[in-house]
């Protein structure tokens, strides 16, 4: 420890400490983003989970001890399924972002790290209210994504990208139509113009 000014020391405890507070100041505004999201909790949880790879994938499984016959991803088969590849790396999640930038009429570069993906989710020049309902739709294909993996590996079910898509689709409308003061678009304008729906609903 050495003195840097006339009142103040350095230690790598004080340095910690610091870096500590920047980076949860820099967490409260990323996650700030993800609550205000126009979703139900139960979906803003799992989106939660996967940003602090909280999910039980097969590689975290393994990791914390409870055995896994199969670790490879269940929607490709190819790789083993982490956090990152089975959202965003998995040629079945990038299939699922795929129709969904086509549909929002965006093009779009999904990042890896789920943080990054979910904080450059969103409409430049657009108010803070709008983006809080684009980032439904990436909290609405994350936890879609989630439940086609689970009912595959439980209720064997079959890979299927349009199907959840398709729920994307109609989960996001439902959660904005019921949380919007201004209830003044269809679901079929909804699949047809999202971007100027979610202009209207706010």
């Amino acid at each position: 420890m050495w003195e840097v000014g006339e009142y103040q020391t350095y230690s790598v405890s004080s340095a910690y400490t610091l870096l500590r507070q920047d980076r949860e100041e820099e967490l409260s505004s990323e996650y700030g983003k993800l609550w205000r999201c126009k979703a139900l909790s139960s979906t803003l949880f799992t989106a939660w989970r996967v940003l602090e790879n909280r999910i039980a994938t097969t590689v975290n499984l393994e990791r914390r001890g409870i055995g896994v016959n199969n670790l490879l991803c269940c929607l490709c088969g190819k790789e083993e399924e982490s956090n990152c590849r089975l959202f965003f790396a998995c040629r079945f999640a990038w299939l699922v972002w795929c129709l969904c930038f086509e549909w929002l009429g965006v093009v779009f570069v999904t990042h890896i790290d789920p943080m990054s993906s979910f904080i450059q989710f969103g409409m430049c020049n657009a108010s803070g209210l709008v983006n809080d309902l684009w980032g439904a739709i990436c909290v609405g294909v994350v936890s879609e994504i989630w439940k086609h993996r689970n009912n595959i590996i439980f209720n064997r079910g079959k890979a299927d990208v349009t199907e959840v898509f398709a729920l994307v689709q109609v989960n996001v409308w439902s959660w904005i139509y019921s949380k919007s003061r201004f209830r003044m678009f269809s679901f079929s304008d909804w699949c047809l113009d999202p971007a100027t729906c979610m202009r209207m609903a706010v």
